[in-house]
């Protein structure tokens, strides 16, 4: 069984983590859900998700951290890409009044040659958007993708086939979404590799 530890967030609801959880096991994967009191299972997972919420916690970089050093497949989602974006290179997020809807498409993304423009098969996609901030730029992952304002969407380490970030909730898409289908589908498939 692919063990993938999902980051758990105090803030966030039980449903919320269970999005995360469906999303996962829908390609055959074992949720892990991680916090500050069972940080040893980190041991057993080949691939980490950074989930979304309000706050860049240490767990973050804890996570982030173990990714990068073990070589894991990594995805960032929301909050998770911004602490992606500013891992080991702190700097104040901009904040953002109109990517905060409650909508199933709220605007399209334009991604470049990257590792996510690949899996998806698609240069525009359209995405839902829950955040109130963004990061001002991406030191250590590259931008890959940004929304019709300029706003950073997508961030990815182009020396790994997927250690990704993105700025919307794929998780809240997997029951209609082609495009959040075929990222988890890779994110799985790639985390399938790494511990054969």
């Amino acid at each position: 069984m692919i063990n993938i530890c999902i980051l758990k967030r105090d803030e966030n609801t039980e449903e919320e983590n269970n999005n995360y959880c469906k999303a996962i096991k829908k390609y055959g994967a074992n949720p892990i859900l991680i916090d500050k009191n069972n940080l040893e299972e980190l041991n057993k997972c080949s691939g980490i998700i950074i989930t979304g919420g309000y706050n860049k916690g240490e767990l973050d970089d804890i996570l982030i951290k173990k990714a990068l050093e073990n070589n894991l497949p990594l995805l960032g989602i929301c909050q998770g890409m911004q602490s992606m974006a500013m891992y080991n290179k702190p700097y104040k997020l901009n904040q953002v009044s109109n990517h905060h809807q409650q909508n199933k498409y709220t605007h399209k993304v334009y991604l470049t040659d990257s590792h996510l423009e690949k899996i998806v098969k698609q240069k525009i996609i359209y995405v839902n958007s829950f955040h109130h901030e963004t990061p001002p730029t991406s030191k250590l992952f590259s931008i890959i993708g940004k929304s019709e304002d300029g706003l950073i969407e997508a961030i990815e380490n182009k020396n790994h086939p997927f250690q990704i970030g993105v700025q919307w909730h794929p998780e809240k898409m997997i029951d209609y979404d082609i495009v959040s289908n075929k990222l988890f589908a890779a994110f799985v498939y790639e985390t399938k590799i790494k511990k054969e």
